[in-house]
C-alpha cells in the first residue's frame, strides 16, 4: 500500500483545473474511476475534463450518458489541456499503457498523480496512490468520496458500482470481501442499479459477438492435463463474423470457466499487427509475472501485455512462458 491519505485529500482540495486520464483500451474500472472521480471534485468545485488517448469502446459509452469522456481520437488536442494544474492517472502506473496521453503526462510531469491498484508500475510519477489489496481502482475512488465527505449521488454512483462490479468479476475474485459487498450496497443506496448495470454489461451482445465467441471457444486448446488452456482471436475471425474490436473482452474469462482450468492465456491479434495477451489465473500461478515477461503487467488474478508479431512467434513465446510458469508451480 502507498497511500497517504492527508497528502492526496490535500492536493486534490488544494488543486483547481483537473485532466483525468486511464490506460487505452479503457475498461469499466478505468471509465466508471474517471467518471466517479470527477463527479467528487465537480461536487468540490473544481474544473474537471477527462481525457483518454481512445474513444470509448461502443459497448461502454452506456456509462458516460452525458459523453463526459473526451479523447486525442477526436477533437481534444494536447495543446488544450495546457491550462490543466493536476493530471490524474486512473487505473494504470506505466507509460505505455497511456497510449498517446503519455505526452501529455511528459509534459505535466512535475504535476503527475497516480492512483491504482495494480502492482507492476514504472517511472510514471513521483506522486504515487496506490493500494494493492484494493478490488478495483473504483473502490479507491470510493474512499476518496467518502474521506472528502462529498454526498454520493446516482451519477458518482454508477460509474463506481460497474468498475468495483466488474473489476470483481462479479464480486467473485479472491480480492473480494465483506467490505467489498458492503461498498456496493452503500453505492445501490446512493442510486446504482444492479439489474440496469448488468443488463447494460452483459446483455447487449450482437450476433455477430456471439459467433465471435463460438469461433474462439471452439479453436481452444488446453495443455498440463486440461488445467492450461490457450485461444486465440485473428483478425480474419473479427472481419469474417463482422465483429467490432471491442467484442473480444472477457473472452479470457469465459476459457476460464472450463472444469479443471487453473491458467488461461488468449491472443488477440491487433490490427497493427501486435498480439494482446490476456492471462487469467485461479491458482498459484502468477499472472502479474507472466505479463511482466513481456512488459506488460496487472495483478496475480488476471494481468497483460502487448507483443510484437508474428502471431506464430509471439504464440510461441507466451507458451513457452505459460510452460515454464506452470512447471515452476508444480515443481518440476
Amino acid at each position: 500500500m502507498r497511500l497517504d491519505w492527508a497528502s492526496l485529500l490535500d492536493l486534490l482540495r488544494n488543486r483547481d483545473r483537473f485532466v483525468l486520464t486511464s490506460h487505452v483500451r479503457p475498461d469499466c474500472d478505468a471509465l466508471g474511476s474517471e467518471l466517479g472521480l470527477a463527479g467528487i471534485l465537480e461536487a468540490l468545485g473544481k474544473d474537471v475534463r477527462i481525457v483518454n488517448a481512445q474513444a470509448t469502446p461502443p459497448n461502454l459509452k452506456w456509462i458516460d450518458p452525458e459523453g463526459r469522456i473526451e479523447s486525442l481520437q477526436e477533437k481534444v488536442r494536447p495543446a488544450d489541456l495546457a491550462d490543466r494544474d493536476l493530471f490524474v492517472v486512473l487505473d494504470t502506473s506505466a507509460w505505455a499503457q497511456l497510449g498517446a496521453m503519455g505526452d501529455v503526462a511528459k509534459s505535466m510531469r512535475h504535476n503527475v498523480v497516480v492512483i491504482d491498484h495494480h502492482v507492476s508500475e514504472d517511472d510514471l510519477s513521483d506522486m504515487w496512490f496506490k493500494d494493492t489489496s484494493a478490488e478495483a481502482t473504483a473502490r479507491i475512488v470510493y474512499e476518496i468520496g467518502l474521506r472528502l465527505r462529498v454526498p454520493f449521488t446516482e451519477r458518482i454512483a454508477t460509474p463506481l458500482y460497474a468498475g468495483l462490479s466488474t473489476d470483481t468479476g462479479g464480486f467473485r475474485f479472491p480480492s473480494v470481501s465483506g467490505e467489498s459487498f458492503r461498498v456496493a450496497a452503500r453505492l445501490v443506496d446512493a442510486g446504482a442499479s444492479p439489474p440496469a448495470i448488468y443488463r447494460e454489461l452483459f446483455e447487449q451482445d450482437t450476433l455477430a459477438r456471439l459467433h465471435l465467441v463460438g469461433r474462439t471457444i471452439a479453436g481452444a486448446t488446453t495443455a498440463h492435463d486440461g488445467r492450461v488452456i490457450y485461444s486465440q482471436v485473428r483478425q480474419a475471425d473479427i472481419k469474417e463474423v463482422g465483429a467490432l474490436p471491442a467484442d473480444t473482452e472477457d473472452l479470457v474469462n469465459l476459457t476460464l470457466t472450463v472444469k479443471g482450468t487453473e491458467v488461461a492465456a488468449i491472443l488477440i491479434e491487433q490490427p497493427d499487427g501486435r498480439i494482446k495477451t490476456s492471462f487469467r489465473s485461479r491458482g498459484p500461478v502468477d499472472c502479474s509475472a507472466l505479463a511482466g515477461t513481456f512488459g506488460g503487467g496487472g495483478h496475480k488474478a488476471a494481468a497483460g501485455a502487448i507483443l510484437d508479431g508474428p502471431f506464430e512467434v509471439a504464440h510461441e513465446r507466451v507458451v513457452a512462458a505459460v510452460d515454464q510458469a506452470w512447471l515452476a508451480r508444480a515443481g518440476t
